[in-house]
């Protein structure tokens, strides 16, 4: 029986030990969204592309997961992540302008979150599809959705050089941003419906 239990001890100090580890790394290299936190210059930490003609790039990224029974409901968290060290500026092209157009591409993600939770929210899972309607759902709103809201912004802006687009741009995240409010959280229960 001690021994049994000095086993277990050990074991949830590695890994208790290996969940630091991994939340200090993950804390170093990534921002995750929060409407408090603006993402600076310092926050791209990436080598820049001088092949590029643009004067920087924001690496956006949509972590999620999810944890069933397999019979009754699923946990789903996902959330909006800013990765420092793929994101990366030329340095004398910084300017407070590029910045909040950088800031903006990260809003946009947020608010493309927002609208997969609504969804996942709304669709219709079982125990035999919600393994595939939850990737489908995800897939869709990240990989078109965002996608081709992403590059509406940058051409109608010209990135960041088309001040007038800019502000209706931030205008129109913003508010968007408060019609999808009830749906910010990065954490879900969905129930299935058998």
């Amino acid at each position: 029986m001690i021994k049994k239990t000095i086993l277990l001890f050990l074991s949830f100090f590695l890994l208790f030990g290996f969940s630091i580890a991994q939340k200090e790394s993950d804390e170093t290299t990534k921002i995750y969204w929060s409407d408090w936190y603006n993402i600076e210059w310092a926050d791209f930490q990436g080598k820049p592309n001088t092949e590029e003609s643009i004067a920087a790039q924001s690496s956006i990224g949509l972590p999620y997961s999810f944890i069933s029974d397999g019979e009754g409901e699923m946990t789903v968290m996902i959330n909006v992540c800013f990765i420092k060290n793929e994101s990366w500026s030329k340095i004398d092209k910084r300017n407070n302008v590029l910045l909040q157009h950088e800031q903006l591409h990260f809003n946009i993600a947020e608010l493309n979150r927002r609208m997969i939770v609504k969804n996942l929210l709304e669709a219709t899972f079982t125990k035999e599809n919600h393994r595939e309607l939850l990737d489908e759902i995800v897939k869709d709103g990240w990989l078109k959705a965002y996608r081709e809201m992403q590059d509406k912004y940058d051409a109608e802006t010209n990135y960041s050089r088309n001040f007038r687009e800019q502000i209706n741009w931030n205008r129109f995240v913003e508010q968007e941003l408060k019609n999808y409010e009830e749906y910010n959280y990065t954490e879900l229960k969905i129930s299935f419906i058998n």
